[in-house]
Order: structure tokens, then sequence, then C-alpha cells
């Protein structure tokens, strides 16, 4: 079963800086799919951040687990997997000794997965990860975070440097661990081909404020799973 995420009242204003996010209420349970959609800085990373604990709510309160993220003592780390662009990895490493070092972290690794999605993903463990492309530095990623047996995978902006296979392969784990062990999923992204057909739930963010949060079926209504991706366009040209 996987993670439950409370937000109460949520405000996040960057220290000396902009408000990012505004009086943010919502829940989102365990065995939840959420895509989170918006323009350019709608605060979608923001949010992600607060998740995992890298920001501290200005205001308000947000919780997983019924856990403060941000606390040192947060022993929920150790069911969460992170997906981001932003992860700096040393590119004299192998792809071996990546993958050695994210498993210190975690009591729960498991070769057996490791070695099935080293598979899926065609990662070489002897490669050394200063001659791949960005795409396959990402499948490296994904092997590393979800060889971890994850109850919560938080991903932020991976998917638009994948190929076509690579994407395809990783959109098609997520469902398939979302339906079969219930894991929490929270997917920022901008492409949105491939969402109707996987995700729960779609929270749509503009300037900072919740625009929507509903289930899949209550977003699109009558239209069919094609106009996904016409209906949030739709929405975010519309005045506030």
């Amino acid at each position: 079963m996987g993670l439950d995420i409370e937000i109460k009242n949520l405000n996040y204003q960057v220290p000396k800086g902009k408000q990012v996010l505004f009086d943010m209420n919502l829940n989102i349970a365990p065995g939840d799919f959420v895509a989170v959609l918006g323009e350019n800085g709608a605060g979608k990373t923001t949010l992600l951040d607060l998740i995992l604990g890298f920001r501290k709510p200005t205001q308000g309160s947000l919780k997983v687990k019924n856990e403060k993220p941000f606390q040192d003592n947060w022993q929920s780390r150790q069911e969460i997997a992170y997906l981001s662009e932003k992860v700096d990895i040393p590119g004299d490493w192998t792809a071996g000794e990546f993958l050695k070092f994210n498993e210190y972290f975690y009591t729960h690794y498991s070769h057996e997965i490791e070695a099935k999605y080293l598979k899926l993903f065609r990662v070489n463990r002897l490669d050394r990860l200063g001659n791949m492309s960005a795409g396959e530095i990402r499948r490296v990623q994904i092997v590393a975070a979800l060889s971890i047996e994850p109850k919560l995978i938080v991903v932020d902006e991976i998917t638009a440097v994948l190929d076509i296979v690579g994407r395809r392969h990783f959109m098609k784990l997520l469902r398939d661990l979302n339906r079969e062990t219930q894991c929490t999923i929270v997917l920022a992204t901008n492409i949105l081909e491939d969402l109707a057909n996987n995700v729960t739930h779609v929270m749509l963010l503009r300037k900072g404020l919740v625009r929507t949060f509903e289930p899949l079926s209550s977003f699109l209504g009558s239209a069919s799973p094609e106009m996904f991706s016409q209906k949030v366009a739709d929405l975010l040209e519309e005045n506030p």
C-alpha cells in the first residue's frame, strides 16, 4: 500500500522572494497516481520539493504518512523513490557504481528487481555515465530508484529526454506498480500523451493555485482519452 499526502492551508514563499504556492488544500490517498500539470512557473517542482522535504512550508502544513518531510528524523524516506533532471551524477562513475552507491541508503533495495530493470531499460553496468546521453542516464536513475520497492514515487520532468521506447517502458512500469502494489505516484510533466491511460487523478496548477484536482474520469467527463491534452490546454488558457 502506498503513502498518503495531506496538505492543509499550504503556502510557500521563496525566502526574500515571490510567493509560489497559495492556500493549497488537498489529500492524495494511498494508491493514487496523480499527474501534476501546469505551465512553466506554475509551482509544480516547488510542490514536489515540499513533498520530499527539500523545502519547508512558509505557512500551513504538508504531511506524508502523517510525518513532516522536512524533519531530519523522517522515517518514510526509505519508502520514497525520487526521479528528477536536477540530480547530478558523477560522470566518471559507471552505472554499476551509481547503483551500488544508491543501494547503500535503502535497506529494502532488491538486486532481483534491479536485474530485471537493467534488462528492461538496456542498461550495461560497466558503461560510464559520462559517456551516456541524457536519456540513457535517466534510464540508470529509473533502475536505481525503483529497485528500492517504493511506496511513494515522485517524478519531476524526466520523460522529456527519454526516447519513445524508454518512455513507453517507464509509463507502463509506473502503471503496473501503481495497480499491482498500490504505491502512490506523483508525476509532474509537460508530456501529456501517455497520461490518460495511466493516471488516476489530475492536478492542474496555475500561478501557484490549484485550478483543479479530481479523478481522471471526472476531469475528462464525456471527452475521450484522446482529448486529454486539448482539455488541459483549454483550461490553462482560460482566465483565472
